[in-house]
């Protein structure tokens, strides 16, 4: 006789509190046992694991963010998410009943293995008190922590990643040989004219890596020059995280037990050139944030690093807003009058050459499966293949229901491949029908008369990206059907 087992996902989270729970290999190790019981399998492709991670916030867990991603998959491959406890799926009861909302619209369910639920009402209302308890634990905790380290602040602890050029060794900050230098060398550029932007461009061009291993920007810069830590003081903020307020009155800075690494002389210069800097560039604030709208807005791509372009601050000209950070090392800056051109004349030659990159995004509807929809079934059917296996290597099944098991998924497959699907639709005719639909496109462009929103919102209608090539002052356009 066959048997179907359904198919789990495990989700596993060891939180950066210091409370007493399992091990990830121990909650695995009990979910498996659960599963085994209850008729599921657990496949290793489905198993989830966030480690030293709150649960206060989804954002911040990439492996749970990933598991609610191939929830929604339609048909969902796992229909149950298995955990040790209900903490471990959140600490946070809003987003708690949102995810599990969310996952029950495709039939999937939330089980604490350690934390059974009766069926009906009254196991709804257990499961919300143990929910509302997490995140009463949850923010407690956090109160509790805070204040902790508050108190070793002002003791002169050390209670974050070190800043660059500096170590963590017995929870004190020491000197990091390698980075200490650069620092130096960031504050005497600085001081000799060299800007945030520049110094990061030359720090990226070296091969030098933040402390969290990203390349530099002109806020990471910003963050060495404002930082008081290479004086010997330490920063915090009791109340949250600073950002680059560094004038917010609930700051602390207290003396720390650390060795500097800048003096306080060559500090305080860098202090005084910045606030006149400062003051030089703030009569652009009010350009800056001014929000123009141009035709190519949210369209043009630079063809280094694939980030968008942006208007620059006096609405003359598009640039790499990576470049602008630093992050990208060839500047794409273009008049937007002669970037305009250039499109315009590259739409008209592409309709009347008829030849240019369609990409198929809107598909007509069909009662029948697409190729695609057949390729995505017949790889589900596949993956069961390792599935069993596991269910036999587990002891689930016997060598008779593995065998009757492989059977069914060949038949599957084999009527699956059996199914042809016809192309609906070619290139060629995709390109036909956007020429046709758009054959006034270049006119309409062209006519000052039509304001810039709504030829945004014509290019918009067809046109799915544009990369701007500044090396060669090109552009390449990528339509959509």
């Amino acid at each position: 006789m066959n048997i179907e087992l359904k198919t789990a996902a495990a989700y596993i989270r060891v939180s950066t509190d210091n409370q007493t729970e399992l091990s990830p290999d121990s909650q695995i190790k009990e979910i498996r046992k659960y599963a085994k019981q209850h008729g599921y399998i657990v496949p290793n492709e489905y198993i989830f694991r966030d480690d030293g991670i709150s649960g206060r916030k989804a954002e911040k867990r990439p492996a749970f963010i990933r598991m609610i991603a191939i929830a929604k998959q339609k048909p969902s491959p796992f229909s149950a998410v298995l955990l040790w406890k209900f903490s471990r799926f959140a600490r946070n009861q809003e987003e708690s009943i949102f995810y599990k909302g969310m996952l029950a619209k495709n039939h999937i369910e939330v089980k604490s293995i350690s934390e059974p639920i009766i069926d009906g009402p009254f196991g709804s209302l257990i499961e919300r008190i143990i929910e509302w308890f997490d995140e009463f634990y949850s923010i407690n905790l956090s109160g509790e922590v805070k204040r902790g380290m508050t108190e070793k602040v002002e003791r002169g602890g050390a209670v974050s990643i070190p800043a660059f050029g500096y170590d963590i060794v017995d929870k004190q900050y020491v000197i990091n040989p390698v980075n200490a230098p650069i620092v130096r060398q960031i504050y005497a550029d600085y001081l000799n004219g060299m800007g945030v932007l520049q110094i990061a461009h030359k720090l990226n061009d070296l091969g030098v890596r933040t402390t969290r291993g990203n390349r530099w920007e002109n806020r990471t810069v910003d963050y060495v020059l404002r930082n008081p830590v290479y004086i010997g003081k330490i920063r915090w903020n009791p109340t949250g995280r600073t950002r680059r307020n560094f004038d917010d009155p609930n700051i602390m800075i207290v003396d720390g037990q650390h060795e500097p690494i800048i003096d306080e002389e060559s500090f305080n210069k860098v202090q005084a050139v910045y606030e006149v800097n400062a003051k030089k560039h703030a009569r652009y604030a009010h350009e800056r944030g001014k929000k123009y709208m141009y035709m190519l807005h949210g369209l043009v791509k630079c063809s280094d690093c694939s980030a968008s372009l942006s208007m620059s601050a006096r609405g003359q000209g598009l640039q790499c807003i990576r470049y602008t950070k630093g992050q990208c090392s060839t500047s794409h800056y273009i008049s937007v009058n002669k970037l305009n051109e250039m499109v315009i004349a590259a739409i008209d030659a592409s309709f009347r050459l008829g030849q240019f990159k369609v990409i198929v995004k809107h598909a007509q509807p069909s009662a029948e499966p697409t190729q695609l929809d057949i390729e995505a079934l017949i790889e589900q059917e596949l993956k069961k293949y390792a599935r069993i296996k596991e269910a036999f290597e587990a002891g689930v099944y016997t060598v008779e229901e593995l065998r009757e098991s492989r059977d069914l998924i060949d038949e599957r497959i084999n009527a699956l491949q059996r199914q042809t699907v016809k192309p609906q639709s070619t290139e060629a005719a995709l390109r036909k029908k956007i020429i046709e639909e758009n054959e006034n496109a270049v006119q309409t462009l062209r006519d000052p008369a039509v304001s810039e929103e709504e030829k945004n919102a014509l290019l918009h209608s067809f046109v799915d990206r544009i990369i701007f090539d500044r090396e060669n002052c090109t552009v390449e356009i990528y339509f959509y059907y």
